[in-house]
């Protein structure tokens, strides 16, 4: 089972968290590994909601690699063994009450909703190294300016299509770009 969290690190007085990975074993729920993917300096780092974690979003895994996501934090790719592959932290943007929404697998890509109070956009990266494929904004017009969503593939006549909500809409993405 694989799981992150987020857990404060440092002082008692620090606001400091260690974003981490968790790999359990599914016979005993002994931990098989626990390693950092990011550290978050508390004085820089954005205010969440006190029902929200700093490490919402579910990973997911192809077989052969975990893909976790810390909202702004950073994305990362990890082996089945806790060895990290790729980190991106190209994606800031300012959240409210923190991320909320998952990644998902669409073929070789790494597709989520980076949906601020400023900047809105969905983001497809190449699975193999995290490299930013594309990168779609989003027009809000009314109100609330930010969401948590997590997009959801399907297939309309054969064609794949990520539909992701957003603040006031939803919106299909053709994978490929």
């Amino acid at each position: 089972i694989y799981l992150t969290t987020a857990v404060p690190s440092g002082d008692k007085d620090s606001k400091d968290q260690s974003l981490r990975a968790i790999c359990l074993n599914t016979k005993d729920g002994k931990p098989v590994w626990d390693i950092e993917v990011f550290h978050q300096d508390g004085k820089t780092a954005k205010p969440i909601h006190g029902k929200n974690s700093h490490a919402s979003p579910t990973p997911i895994s192809d077989g052969k690699h975990v893909f976790v996501h810390f909202g702004s934090q950073g994305t990362a790719c990890l082996t089945l063994d806790g060895k990290v592959v790729w980190l991106n932290r190209d994606f800031q943007y300012e959240m409210r009450h923190g991320n909320g929404g998952s990644p998902i697998l669409v073929d070789d890509l790494l597709v989520f909703s980076c949906d601020g109070l400023h900047k809105m956009f969905v983001v497809g990266l190449d699975k193999a190294n995290g490299k930013v494929r594309w990168q779609t904004a989003r027009e809000h017009k009314n109100g609330n300016k930010f969401s948590f969503g997590t997009p959801l593939l399907i297939e309309v006549n054969g064609a794949k299509q990520i539909v992701a909500p957003g603040t006031f809409h939803v919106a299909a993405y053709r994978p490929k770009d």
